[in-house]
């Protein structure tokens, strides 16, 4: 059995299955954030997977998180002492291990990115899967450039993911610069995890 979990690649992370606390739906607990409560009953985000105690967990989809609230961080009293009213506190910590993990995370990958409409135009054409971050305040000229080139890369039967993310400042600072409009980056295991927390950065951020 150990041999053919290593085989494909699992984990007992990713095997392990949990419920959401908000929609009950049941999941690879590696794909959901966990929450942890501590001794004076305050909820701390648990990004890794790596905090003592038992946890709960929050499937980070847009639907749970816009119906967020303390009234529905009650049902934790079922497991745990937990304080309330805290869910916007709780909010402001999500935001912030999320935004401090995405910069650390960057950091690895800013040698290898492609910043800028002509760098990122000339990446589409690699043969790897592509990841493109685009701002949401790049402004429509680049928008659309990224976007017609994009579909012409996706006729081409090359693969890309496009994910809008905050704005130029915070893209800009991710990448260790001033602004960035558009970046683009290859594929791999880490950039899929990157992916992940953007998506769920971007949904807490619109979430409140």
């Amino acid at each position: 059995m150990q041999r053919v979990r290593r085989a494909v690649g699992l984990t007992k992370l990713d095997a392990a299955q949990r419920s959401c606390i908000i929609c009950k739906q049941c999941l690879p607990a590696a794909n959901m954030l966990r929450l942890i409560v501590d001794s004076q009953g305050q909820v701390w985000p648990d990004l890794l997977h790596k905090m003592d105690g038992r946890g709960a967990y929050l499937c980070m989809s847009e639907q749970c998180l816009s119906s967020c609230s303390d009234k529905r961080l009650q049902v934790l009293k079922r497991d745990f002492t937990i304080v309330l009213p805290q869910w916007e506190v709780v909010r402001e910590r999500m935001i912030d291990v999320l935004d401090r993990h995405l910069e650390r995370s960057f950091s690895r990958v800013r040698r290898s990115a492609a910043t800028g409409r002509d760098a990122v135009m000339h990446r589409l054409w690699n043969n790897a899967p592509v990841l493109l971050l685009l701002a949401t305040d790049a402004g429509e000229a680049i928008t659309r450039q990224v976007q017609d080139a994009a579909e012409k890369r996706e006729q081409a039967g090359l693969t890309y993911t496009l994910m809008l993310v905050v704005d130029r400042n915070w893209l800009g600072r991710m990448l260790g610069r001033d602004q960035v409009a558009v970046a683009a980056l290859d594929s791999s295991a880490m950039i899929e995890k990157l992916k992940q927390y953007c998506v769920w950065f971007g949904r807490m951020k619109v979430s409140g």
